[in-house]
């Protein structure tokens, strides 16, 4: 059960950061500790050296002065060594001489010395004590090492103790993702403690189920709605063609031109209908988007003209056109084009004869004004939705497609779509907002 528990332990990936943290810290903590007891023990070697320099100074003085060297301190010898006398003693056995000059060095664990020969022979040697600096030396490394054990326990305690804290918040987490690929989507991953990233995390998990939960349910809004609205289509088409086999069998009619136009013409318009969904699901998806450059909305707003401009006139309708300082965006071309098409065409389809469509462009904003009956404003952000049409055009050329595609492909450029009554208060604005193009 224990080693189970710490196996469990152990594969933690905040555990495992957590050791990983410490074993650095400890080599850098080792590596400080050695560098300062390397340090502090140059520097009392230095001060001894300083002493016995100074000592060896002060006999040197002594003797040319013709006095007798003064007692040396506690733990400090000398011994002086000419031709005729030896002054002095020394706690070990005479060093060899070093031809002459200082030299500095270690007799065993308990002696420094130092060992001068002057011009007129004598030799000096100087020693002191090293116990008291061994002793500092022990101390401090054994202060290094308590403080590393001291630091090592309570950084694997520590450590410990956030790192379950913080698995304990990223099993949360998971327990709320594996709810949500059960098909729980209404799960909201709640953490307690601060706000962090941790937190912040489980914010955008929860927007993304949100967000997946109203995409499954819009997805069955419109499954319901293409099953309802291509019913009527092809319920009257089968209805034609049994209609006909039923004369081929019985009477030996054969099937009319007429009637296999009929079902032809439907059958197309079922199979654009479905092309439209097609299109505007990969719309939504944001295909595409990496293969945006610049338009600039003059040209495309002439263009647009252009093409609309004797469509609308054959119906008896007139297209009005007003650029004012247009700019330029980061989009496509063709899906621009087709979003102006999908506001003229609804323009044509609904508006009286005689009507004028206003198509004008200031700056990144495009509006297309009509005098049609225009949208109630509770039906405004419903008929956004695919396949959504309002009761008094539901028996009329289409599914509900058009203003969906046109936000879709808003969406997609991220500008901003808004529908709205014309100044005179009858007819229909729609007004796209596109981000100026800066640097692309």
């Amino acid at each position: 059960m224990f080693l189970s528990r710490v196996k469990r332990l152990a594969s933690q990936s905040s555990v495992r950061l957590a050791l990983s943290l410490i074993v650095v810290f400890l080599v850098a903590t080792a590596f400080a500790g050695a560098l300062t007891f390397l340090l502090v023990q140059r520097e009392i070697n230095r001060m001894a050296d300083t002493r016995l320099i100074a000592q060896a100074t002060l006999i040197e003085t002594a003797l040319k002065l013709g006095e007798s060297p003064s007692e040396p301190a506690l733990g400090q010898y000398y011994l002086i060594i000419s031709d005729n006398s030896t002054i002095g003693r020394l706690p070990f056995d005479t060093p060899d001489e070093r031809d002459g000059r200082y030299f500095l060095d270690r007799r065993g664990p308990e002696f420094h010395y130092l060992s001068r020969t002057l011009p007129s022979g004598t030799r000096i040697i100087v020693s002191e004590n090293a116990d008291r600096q061994d002793e500092l030396l022990d101390t401090l490394l054994g202060g290094l090492f308590i403080s590393l054990a001291g630091m090592l326990f309570i950084g694997i305690v520590t450590s410990i103790w956030f790192s379950l804290r913080a698995q304990k918040r990223l099993d949360l987490i998971n327990e709320g993702l594996a709810k949500v690929a059960n098909g729980h989507l209404d799960t909201q991953i709640k953490l307690p403690g601060r706000h962090d990233d941790l937190s912040l995390l489980a914010e955008r998990i929860n927007a993304t189920t949100r967000r997946l939960s109203q995409s499954m349910q819009q997805m069955r809004v419109q499954s319901s709605n293409i099953a309802h609205d291509l019913r009527t289509p092809l319920a009257r088409l089968r209805a034609s063609l049994e209609s006909s086999l039923d004369d081929l069998i019985k009477s030996g009619q054969p099937m009319t031109a007429d009637t296999l136009g009929s079902a032809l013409e439907q059958i197309d318009q079922l199979v654009a209908t479905f092309n439209a969904l097609l299109r505007l699901s990969r719309v939504e998806t944001g295909a595409g988007k990496s293969a945006f450059k610049r338009v600039d909305l003059g040209p495309l707003i002439t263009h647009v003209a252009e093409i609309y401009a004797p469509v609308m006139e054959d119906q008896g309708q007139y297209l009005v056109v007003h650029i004012a300082d247009p700019s330029g965006i980061n989009g496509d071309w063709d899906l621009m084009v087709q979003l102006l098409a999908n506001l003229i065409q609804n323009a044509l389809r609904y508006g009286a004869v005689g009507q004028t469509v206003t198509l004008q462009v200031q700056g990144s904003v495009v509006s297309v004004i009509d005098q049609g009956p225009g949208i109630p404003p509770d039906e405004r952000e419903k008929v956004l939705r695919p396949l959504y049409q309002l009761e008094q055009t539901r028996q009329n050329y289409g599914f509900g497609l058009g203003l969906s595609m046109v936000a879709a492909i808003c969406t997609l450029h991220d500008a901003t779509l808004q529908l709205s009554a014309s100044d005179t208060g009858q007819g229909l604005t729609v007004t796209m907002r596109f981000p100026k193009l800066t640097k692309l």
